[in-house]
C-alpha cells in the first residue's frame, strides 16, 4: 500500500507542474521517450497533452488507497490486497497512455 501512496504523491505533485509548463527538460523526472527528448518544446508539448491522464492517475490512486483503507479497517485483507493490486495496475495503464500520448504530441512539435 505504501508503494501506491508514492506513485500517487508523484502523479499527483507532477501533473499540475506538466500541465503549467513547469517542468523544464532534464534527466531525472518527467516524461522521457524519444521525441519529448528532442527540444525544450516538444518536452513542454508532451508533458501538456499527458498532464490529464497523469491527473486521473493520481485520482485513480487516491480512490484506491481510501478503498483500500476502508476495506482494512473492515478487516477485509483479501479484498484490502486486491484493491491495492487494482490501484497499481491503474496507475501503470494510466502512465503507459500518458507517455504515449506525449510522445504523440511531441512528435508533432
Amino acid at each position: 500500500m505504501f508503494g501506491l501512496l508514492a506513485i500517487t504523491l508523484v502523479a499527483a505533485f507532477l501533473a499540475p507542474m506538466a500541465r503549467d509548463g513547469k517542468l523544464a527538460r532534464n534527466a531525472a523526472i518527467g516524461i522521457m521517450v524519444r521525441y519529448t527528448l528532442a527540444s525544450d518544446e516538444a518536452w513542454l508539448a508532451g508533458h501538456r497533452r499527458a498532464a490529464p491522464l497523469v491527473a486521473a492517475a493520481s485520482w485513480a490512486g487516491w480512490a484506491m488507497l481510501a478503498g483500500s483503507a476502508i476495506l482494512c479497517v473492515l478487516g477485509q485483507l483479501g479484498f484490502d490486497f486486491a484493491t491495492t493490486g487494482a490501484g497499481y495496475l491503474a496507475i501503470i495503464v494510466l502512465l503507459m497512455v500518458s507517455a504515449a500520448k506525449a510522445n504523440q504530441a511531441a512528435r508533432g512539435v
